[in-house]
C-alpha cells in the first residue's frame, strides 16, 4: 500500500482510529487482524516521516526569519506541537522579583 497517500497526520491518525476500531472486534479473522496490524506498522512509519518532515520545514523557516530578520538569538526554541514556550509568571518563579 502507498502510504504517500496520507498527506498529513490527522488522515494517518484517522485511519489508525479506524484500524483499532476493527481489531477491537472479536470476530475479526486472525488473518485480516494481522493484515491490519501490518497496514498500522506502515501508517506509524508514515506518520514518523510527516512529523520529521514537519520538523525539518519549521527549522528552515526559522533558519530564513532569523537570516531575513535579523533575529539571531532571540528566537524561543518551540515545543514539539510547535509553540514557543509561554513565559514563566511571578507565581510560577516567586524567588525572582
Amino acid at each position: 500500500m502507498a502510504y504517500e497517500s496520507y498527506e498529513s497526520f490527522e488522515s494517518v491518525k484517522r485511519r489508525l482510529a479506524e484500524i483499532v476500531d476493527a481489531v477491537s472486534n472479536d470476530d475479526l479473522p486472525l488473518d485480516q487482524a494481522l493484515s491490519l496490524y501490518e497496514e498500522a506498522v506502515g501508517l506509524g512509519l508514515r506518520a514518523s516521516d510527516l512529523l520529521e518532515q514537519g520538523i525539518d520545514e519549521r527549522r528552515c523557516e526559522q533558519a530564513l526569519a532569523e537570516e531575513d530578520g535579523g533575529q539571531e538569538g532571540s528566537a524561543q526554541p518551540a515545543d514539539a506541537a510547535g509553540q514557543a514556550p509561554a513565559a514563566a509568571t511571578d507565581a510560577e518563579n516567586p524567588d525572582q522579583e
